[in-house]
């Protein structure tokens, strides 16, 4: 079920027994969530038929005995199941007893399970809800319904913004609603009375996500200055991104500017680029794909496509033990940024 839908059948009071919530949209799955339990339990009994189950250390024993608790003064108890790890992770071993119990579920309770992130689809309990329960998957926003989104949120607080001025937040804020919507708050309040929010207040007060702080460093790369480079991978361990995250960002980045090249090579314009990927599966958003056109510029197509595989490379060798990782990634850098390369 498409989580649209899934928001609908909630206003209109319709709700299951057995649901999976799973995708890497925290805020609107949260905000799914809350609208479900809010539906089903009175207000008045949330406290007295509400559980939430930490699934990574609950057996199938605890999960059952919390189904199986009749409600108090209210037709169903909600209990929500937290990042299951049979759904994700390791086997834990009782999989099938709750495979068994799930196919006969009380009509008095409602099963949730909710996942961070993605799940693993060929597991025995992703299965059985798939069959007995309803799952729904919450996806980023595409790159037009996520400027949509985000107007709307300073609409709440009567600000508005330019259409390039909005492009650049996202740029810096990222795709996570929750962290767009605490950068709009902080704008809001920072602008006070003034209903106009410009590019000097967004300079200002918002946060730059990882995504963007890796632009910077690819233009730092792509512009071959090695200092530069490393100060803003400094800066990626910093806000708490690994050496494997800022490898993935790497590689990331180096196939958006593969897909620009491969575009713009056979006589694609860069507006025409944009509308080409901003659909699925790329869904990128237009700002990504002009930095990446900008950035392909200094690199040859044989060039990405190695640095593509020497990406995959370190990957693998931080994770055999052939190379420390730091050591690993900046000589990738300095790879990268070697004013001549021949392939």
């Amino acid at each position: 079920m498409k989580y649209m839908d899934f928001f609908k059948e909630i206003k209109k009071g319709i709700s299951g027994n057995l649901y999976l919530l799973y995708g890497p949209e925290e805020y609107t799955k949260e905000e799914a969530l809350n609208q479900l339990i809010e539906s089903i339990i009175p207000e008045a009994y949330m406290d007295l038929n509400y559980q939430a189950i930490d699934g990574t250390e609950s057996t199938a024993e605890d999960i059952i005995l919390a189904a199986e608790t009749l409600p108090f003064l209210s037709d169903k108890r909600v209990v929500v199941i937290k990042n299951y790890s049979g759904l994700s992770g390791k086997k834990t071993g009782d999989e099938e007893e709750l495979k068994k119990y799930l196919q006969r579920l009380p009509d008095t309770t409602c099963l949730i399970f909710y996942q961070r992130d993605d799940v693993d689809k060929k597991r025995v309990i992703y299965k059985t809800i798939q069959k007995h329960g309803e799952i729904i998957e919450f996806e980023r926003l595409s790159p037009r319904d996520l400027i949509r989104w985000t107007r709307k949120r300073f609409q709440i607080y009567n600000k508005n913004l330019s259409d390039s001025d909005l492009e650049y937040f996202l740029m810096l804020a990222g795709n996570d609603l929750v962290d767009i919507k605490n950068e709009v708050e902080k704008l809001a309040a920072f602008a006070g009375e003034r209903t106009v929010i410009t590019r000097e207040d967004i300079d200002k007060m918002v946060t730059p996500s990882p995504e963007f702080t890796v632009f910077q460093f690819i233009d730092a790369v792509a512009a071959k200055q090695k200092g530069k480079a490393l100060y803003q991978m400094e800066i990626l361990l910093e806000q708490g991104q690994s050496i494997f995250g800022i490898i993935a960002l790497l590689a990331r980045q180096i196939r958006i500017m593969i897909l620009c090249k491969g575009y713009s090579d056979i006589g694609y314009t860069l507006n025409q680029i944009k509308d080409k990927l901003k659909e699925k599966p790329h869904s990128l958003h237009p700002y990504s794909v002009q930095r990446g056109m900008q950035q392909s510029q200094n690199f040859s197509k044989e060039q990405l496509h190695y640095f593509l595989d020497q990406c995959l490379k370190l990957d693998f060798e931080i994770k055999s033990g052939k190379i420390n990782d730091r050591l690993g990634l900046e000589l990738l850098v300095f790879k990268m940024c070697k004013k001549s390369q021949a392939m």
